[in-house]
């Protein structure tokens, strides 16, 4: 027997919806039942008519929808670019940088000439860390193209969230993660295989002479800097990485290092500053000073190139592909030139490009609906938390009084980011301008430093398919390029609408609530407003759906990471609880569409969004360095606790989805 999508039972008359917003059986995969694999079944018409491109390492409604926002962002830069637009202005730069990043020819004739001159300066270095040139280099780097050795940045005061602060951070390893120096599975193996001969590749290019003995000396650097580093899930830990000290005391616990010529060159010097990783500090200086200067060099030269590679000709460019792409993503083929170009562009001009995306695309009514479903979403979570019987009344309280502060940006920004100091020369090559652009956000974050937050910061730009939680700011953040079908329909139907954005809403709400999110307060500072008991009982039942995410194999032997992905999946089940508690409230019509209930619809449309093809190479990444489950799971594994699910679709015992009550996970 299979479980029927239809709701025979009820009498209403069917109607389809407004703005096209419904799921046709045709879109189903018939050959499975709803009940042992709802992921499949509500999407394996869907994944079948979505293949792979070869440019992509997956093909997801995400991506879907940013490849629709790319065609809409290229007819703008196409027309920036031929628009004579006057010197200075936002249009020239948009227009002259993506001209740069189309001219291919331009990039061919010029090779690697344009990064000579920093290539010299890393050549002539003295590892000497007393040395005030040394510090003077790496500030340079940091300021302009990457982060050898660590790196430095500007972030609120997680304990006085109102200013910001410097912060000290690991960095300075070329792969995606410090895990992948450790990974002795045949996989692990093969891709430290394909890493070395990308770097003794790069080395041949700049006529390094043996280049195969010294780029094995720098992966063997760059694994020993990995031993230091924390994981990804002690990372997770804001307690862990908040390690708030003066400048003075700052210099004096990491003394071998000039700081006072490192922050000369930065706008301004910090009087505090955290240090996210402080095991890494203690032991990064004299793992440099007893390493050989000519290791060292060779880093600096691999890290300088493999930084901008894809602004410098095809072969240094094509190196980088090989590895990052095809090796670690399973990539076929390279994206079309423009897709590359428009690429560049929205990495140090996105929010500019942003500016014209939303004058065009973006209606005032998307954001006054949006505004309206995140109220509705506040009060569901406000309902929940009253009902919630592991919390006690004095918590539950304070948990209230932090969701009524959570602070909410949707669309765009209120107040532009100046960038009329931001400098495109068309007569620069493009890696030179993409160094000079680097330049300019650099400075522009580090003169935040000591200064008071600016709340009217975005840290996405509008046109990202994505949306955000800050537990700095308690904001929840909605750019316009997510607020589009099949996420949002400006004039659709409520279930749709509350199973899709009005799940990501509350997913969104739920991180000021996660294991991490828990512990700031309504003003975003890392203070602890729970009673004992109340966090052990949190603890207890986050403990439950770490357990279950963590026995999910993936691919092969390789199973999800339950601790990592705890926080967003704390925030999928948090978000489809009160989504649906919120289209409850606001729901009146139980009326068929497409012979789907409402309560259908409202699930359909929250496994639609996670709808997506992954090449295995993606997926094995994404378990490594993804604090998110890959979409299956995210549909598969969360359902079952909802009790909703089993009297939409009328699973019972029977199904390989079915969960017992009493094993059903309720957090928020």
């Amino acid at each position: 027997m299979s479980s029927s999508i239809i709701a025979a039972s009820c009498s209403n008359t069917s109607e389809k919806p407004d703005g096209n917003a419904h799921y046709s059986p045709s879109e189903f995969d018939s050959t499975t039942t709803v009940g042992d694999d709802f992921y499949q079944f509500t999407n394996g018409g869907w994944m079948k008519s979505h293949p792979i491109p070869g440019e992509k390492s997956r093909l997801n409604t995400f991506d879907v929808l940013n490849d629709e926002n790319l065609d809409r962002l290229k007819e703008i830069v196409e027309n920036a670019q031929i628009s004579n637009a006057e010197e200075g202005t936002n249009l020239q730069k948009i227009g002259d940088y993506y001209a740069l990043a189309m001219d291919s020819s331009q990039r061919e004739q010029l090779g690697i000439k344009p990064l000579n001159p920093i290539l010299e300066e890393v050549k002539s270095m003295t590892f000497n860390l007393k040395d005030p040139n040394f510090a003077k280099i790496i500030a340079y780097h940091h300021l302009h193209l990457g982060n050898p050795f660590f790196a430095v940045g500007c972030t609120p005061d997680a304990k006085n969230s109102s200013m910001n602060i410097a912060e000290l951070w690991q960095d300075g390893i070329n792969l995606p993660n410090r895990d992948y120096y450790f990974d002795e599975s045949e996989k692990g193996k093969e891709i430290i295989v394909a890493y070395k001969q990308m770097i003794a590749n790069y080395l041949r290019l700049m006529e390094v002479s043996d280049y195969v003995r010294r780029s094995e000396k720098i992966y063997e650097f760059e694994k020993e800097m990995a031993s230091l580093m924390n994981t990804k899930v002690e990372n997770r830990d804001p307690q862990k990485t908040y390690n708030k000290m003066t400048y003075d005391e700052m210099k004096a616990k990491y003394s071998s290092f000039e700081w006072d010529a490192y922050f000369a060159q930065f706008p301004v010097k910090p009087k505090e500053i955290t240090v996210g990783q402080p095991r890494f500090f203690e032991s990064l200086f004299p793992l440099i000073e007893r390493t050989d200067s000519v290791t060292l060099s060779d880093y600096m030269l691999f890290s300088t190139v493999n930084s901008v590679a894809s602004y410098l000709s095809d072969d240094y460019a094509m190196n980088k592909f090989e590895f990052y792409s095809k090796k670690l993503n399973g990539v076929t083929e390279r994206k079309p030139q423009w897709k590359r170009a428009l690429d560049m562009v929205q990495s140090r001009l996105g929010q500019p490009l942003g500016q014209l995306f939303v004058e065009r695309y973006f209606p005032e009514s998307a954001k006054n609906r949006m505004l309206s479903l995140v109220e509705a979403l506040r009060t569901a979570f406000g309902q929940r938390i009253d009902n919630l019987t592991w919390m006690s009344d004095s918590t539950k309280q304070q948990a209230k009084t932090k969701l009524a502060a959570i602070n909410v940006k949707i669309g765009y920004p209120d107040v532009w980011e100046d960038f009329s100091e931001a400098q495109v020369d068309r007569n620069l090559s493009l890696v030179e301008n993409f160094i000079n652009l680097t330049y300019f956000h650099s400075m522009k974050g580090m003169k935040e430093v000591n200064q008071p937050v600016d709340r009217n910061k975005w840290y996405m730009t509008p046109q990202t398919v994505n949306a955000y939680y800050s537990p700095l700011n308690n904001e929840i953040v909605f750019p316009a390029g997510i607020l589009q079908p099949p996420f949002f329909y400006a004039d659709g139907d409520d279930a749709v609408n509350f199973g899709a954005i009005g799940v990501v809403i509350g997913h969104e709400m739920t991180h000021g609530f996660d294991d991490s999110g828990r512990q700031f307060d309504k003003d975003g500072n890392l203070q602890d407003w729970w009673t004992a008991d109340d966090a052990l009982r949190f603890k207890s039942v986050t403990e439950k759906l770490k357990n279950r995410f963590s026995q999910v194999v993936v691919i092969d032997s390789m199973k999800c990471n339950g601790e990592l992905t705890l926080g967003e999946n704390i925030a999928d089940l948090g978000g489809l609880n009160i989504a649906y508690q919120a289209f409850l409230n606001t729901n009146r019509s139980d009326a068929l569409i497409d012979e789907q209930t409402p309560s259908q619809r409202f699930l359909l449309a929250y496994s639609r969004i996670w709808a997506g093809n992954y090449r295995d190479e993606y997926l094995r990444q994404q378990v490594i360095t993804d604090p998110h489950a890959n979409g299956k799971y995210r549909v598969n594994v969360q359902l079952p606790m909802l009790d909703f699910f089993y009297t939409a679709f009328d699973i019972t015992e029977q199904y390989s989805m079915y969960v017992p009550k009493e094993d059903r996970i309720v957090i928020w």
